[in-house]
């Protein structure tokens, strides 16, 4: 079972999902696997940056019938920094949540 935490961004987010915009400052922010975090690095082009890339791979932005959409990198590159310090706020909740977890049950 994968954990995740819901926060608001401070500036809505607008991208394409199947040829239709969405804005949105609702997102998911989820623990991935090992493999899905060196996935989304190794998908970085030259002047890229690796966590723009991790976040864009944690977090999903939720429309208003809390369908959840991919955050493309030229989306969150280009958003502003309040938007990163929120993703940067969230990954600390995760993270309590997560090692919450893991002592109430300590085989995962």
């Amino acid at each position: 079972m994968k954990l995740s935490v819901l926060g608001m961004l401070p500036v809505a987010l607008t991208i394409l999902a199947e040829g239709k915009a969405v804005v949105s400052k609702q997102v998911e922010f989820s623990d991935i696997s090992t493999s899905e975090l060196i996935a989304a690095r190794s998908s970085a082009q030259a002047g890229e940056y690796l966590q723009i890339h991790e976040y864009c791979a944690k977090a999903k932005l939720l429309d208003d019938q809390g369908n959840k959409h991919e955050i493309p990198y030229d989306v969150l590159a280009v958003s502003s920094s309040a938007n990163l310090k929120k993703l940067e706020d969230l990954e600390y909740e995760l993270l309590v949540k997560l090692e919450a977890e893991s002592l109430s049950n300590p085989s995962n």
